[in-house]
């Protein structure tokens, strides 16, 4: 008898439906709920975002599928209008024009380093790193090839979503 193995994709549709976790370079990552500080700034750009429902749609805590080995869940993203193809029914397949994603102890790491290469190599328009210990916003913007950053201090606005801004007071 022959058994078929699975596929990291297969395996990670296989995880219940808001399982905290995440395919980054085909292995399943687990994380831990985020804590209270870090919805309330996740809720807060997402909330800001939405005055800016007639150029695209915002998202939150949704699963982007980039390819069979990596699957990521942002907190927040944006797609424009003109993207909007990419909005799938349990996903969304392919890069959102905006990824903002705040920073936790445990993901430090990760943000900065495995999910900046994914968002990077697909080709994300604009990186937000939102790290609440600095009281501080990076952004990076693609360049066509590679991340370059726009700004990093308290507060920053997007090169992509013409007037949007955020930062800590």
């Amino acid at each position: 008898m022959v058994t078929k193995t699975l596929t990291p994709l297969e395996k990670y549709l296989q995880l219940p439906e808001g399982y905290p976790a995440e395919l980054i370079g085909g292995v399943i990552k687990m994380s831990p709920s985020p804590d209270v500080r870090h919805q309330r700034i996740a809720g807060s750009i997402y909330e800001k975002l939405l005055k800016y429902k007639n150029m695209g749609e915002p998202f939150y805590e949704i699963d982007v599928h980039f390819d069979e080995d990596n699957v990521l869940r942002p907190d927040v993203i944006f797609i424009k209008n003109e993207n909007k193809k990419i909005i799938g029914e349990k996903w969304i397949e392919g890069a959102p024009d905006i990824v903002i994603e705040v920073v936790s102890p445990s993901s430090s790491g990760r943000d900065f380093i495995e999910k900046k290469e994914i968002y990077e190599k697909f080709g994300v328009k604009e990186y937000w790193i939102v790290v609440p210990e600095e009281k501080k916003v990076y952004v990076l913007i693609h360049n066509g090839e590679r991340y370059k950053l726009s700004c990093g201090s308290k507060k920053c606005n997007s090169k992509v979503l013409e007037g949007f801004e955020w930062g800590f007071e």
